[in-house]
């Protein structure tokens, strides 16, 4: 491993990515709710993950990981089932080198996810709200045949997915009930309180912002937005 290589994959994860926080010695997470999560992805999908691949750009000093997903349901989004798309993440080994984002998520070849994404600023890829927040691996319980969201790291080892050797836990939530939550709020178009998400795209933070206010939601006073409507007169 070369440790300039992951020092400058986090320090540009940090700078340009939502929802990460650069502090002190540590990676951390704004926790998101279910309903943030649900208000600020352009795509929420049930897929499957059919390939993995590291890449590194000419002239970059760090390593993503593209990994394709073909589509089974849409919860929201333009998209339609048997689409398939590319979501990159930082992280990877290539060449003997290996990249490595703590709180980023890992997509597995063979793995079924639920995940709440964003489209890049550039480019055609997706990469996922929050960090490991955005991925939810589904695991199919024996007895009912009912698909059980749990949230994994899985080993870098491990090139293929595999259900059978995951640990249930013993209190479950269903996919089906986390995807009958999200679509009742978009049905009732649901605005969280507005929140300080360190690292949201600026117009997408405006138009959160916006929303809530209009929502009648409580506004975070932290934010500059909050300080400039107090200032209006």
């Amino acid at each position: 491993m070369k440790l300039g290589h992951v020092a400058a994959s986090v320090a540009a994860f940090l700078l340009a990515s939502s929802m990460a926080v650069g502090v002190a010695q540590a990676t951390t997470m704004y926790r998101m709710s279910l309903s943030e999560l649900t208000f600020v992805s352009d795509l929420i999908v049930l897929a499957e993950v059919e390939q993995s691949a590291p890449e590194k750009a000419p002239g970059d000093l760090y390593i993503k990981t593209v990994a394709t997903l073909k589509i089974d349901q849409v919860v929201k989004g333009p998209l339609i089932e048997g689409d398939r798309i590319q979501v990159r993440e930082w992280g990877g080994s290539l060449a003997g080198e290996q990249t490595h984002l703590p709180g980023a998520p890992r997509y597995v070849v063979g793995e079924r996810v639920m995940v709440f994404l964003e489209r890049e600023r550039h480019g055609s890829m997706w990469r996922t709200v929050g960090l490991s927040q955005g991925k939810m691996t589904l695991v199919e319980e024996p007895d009912t045949g009912r698909d059980i969201t749990v949230r994994l790291r899985v080993p870098n080892s491990v090139e293929r997915f595999d259900e059978a050797a995951v640990q249930l836990p013993a209190v479950r939530r269903y996919s089906e009930d986390l995807v009958a939550k999200v679509r009742d709020d978009l049905t009732l178009g649901f605005v969280p309180p507005y929140q300080a998400i360190p690292g949201l795209p600026p117009e997408k933070d405006r138009h959160f912002f916006e929303a809530a206010l209009a929502a009648g939601q409580q506004l975070d006073p932290r934010w500059p937005q909050f300080h400039g409507l107090e200032a209006r007169p």
